[in-house]
């Protein structure tokens, strides 16, 4: 229990789970739960290594937190705490856009009448034996069997959408130093991380031109992967009002927004 602002005691709740209390391989699991992501050998490997990185992360943020209090912290240590968190950050980015193309390309492939013909074609003799066309062979065949499989699909492709969103909003900005799906747009802020100070784990501005749509932290990805199994499929108004969203308003209709507070100035 705790004391609020004006004295009475309310539970407490913490917003991140200790990580003693998090599954093992939790976050691969969850990756492996998308269709036709644990047939992938080599989505599957990636998903195995994010989920090490993940732990290791994990303990380094607490670690980090505990000596930001303690006072024992070095410069060192944020350095050290950014770099593997980027990097952690650009790899989730990687193995999410890799299962979305591919399931993309099945879907439109299906969409088409064009799943038999892509069959045909992966199971042509090359001369050799070719295992990732065989791969994706099992998988075309595995749609054509279930039907029903290309919805799950397609589900999965929408309930994971937001959080796509998300990644790639904070590592175009981290690598690339730009606003995504903004051509031509600059980022107004920094790319700091700044400790979350009941995980260690370093935010990031979601930047957007001149403003800020919100933050997002590292672990806040990972635990977003974690939670891809019990996330429901968005509707397509939804979607469409989450991308506009997420794209933030132009400067041009920001400082026509600024201009407005400033001519109409709030009476409270």
């Amino acid at each position: 229990m705790i004391d609020d602002d004006y004295g009475c005691e309310q539970d407490y709740r913490p917003t991140y789970l200790s990580p003693d209390l998090i599954p093992q391989c939790a976050l691969g699991k969850a990756l492996k739960s998308l269709t036709l992501f644990g047939t992938d050998r080599n989505l599957v490997s990636q998903a195995m290594n994010l989920t090490i990185v993940d732990e290791f992360i994990m303990g380094l943020e607490y670690d980090y937190l505990r000596a930001k209090f303690n006072e024992t912290s070095t410069p060192y240590d944020s350095v050290f705490l950014a770099a593997q968190s980027q990097m952690w950050i650009f790899s989730a980015y990687e193995v999410m856009r890799t299962w979305i193309q591919k399931a993309k390309g099945y879907v439109k492939t299906a969409n088409s009448s064009g799943l038999h013909l892509k069959l045909a074609d992966l199971k042509r003799d090359r001369g050799y034996t070719n295992f990732t066309a065989l791969q994706k062979a099992n998988e075309i065949q595995a749609l054509l069997d279930d039907p029903l499989m290309l919805e799950k699909l397609q589900d999965d492709l929408a309930r994971t959408h937001f959080l796509f969103i998300q990644v790639e909003t904070i590592r175009v900005a981290l690598a690339k130093h730009e606003v995504r799906k903004r051509e031509g747009a600059m980022m107004a802020g920094g790319l700091v991380g700044y400790m979350n100070r009941e995980c260690g784990s370093l935010s990031y501005d979601m930047n957007a031109g001149m403003v800020s749509t919100a933050q997002i932290s590292r672990r806040d990805i990972a635990d977003g992967i974690r939670s891809i199994p019990d996330l429901s499929v968005p509707t397509a108004d939804e979607v469409k009002s989450y991308e506009l969203f997420m794209r933030g308003m132009s400067d041009e209709q920001a400082l026509e927004l600024f201009k407005d507070f400033e001519e109409h100035p709030s009476s409270d």
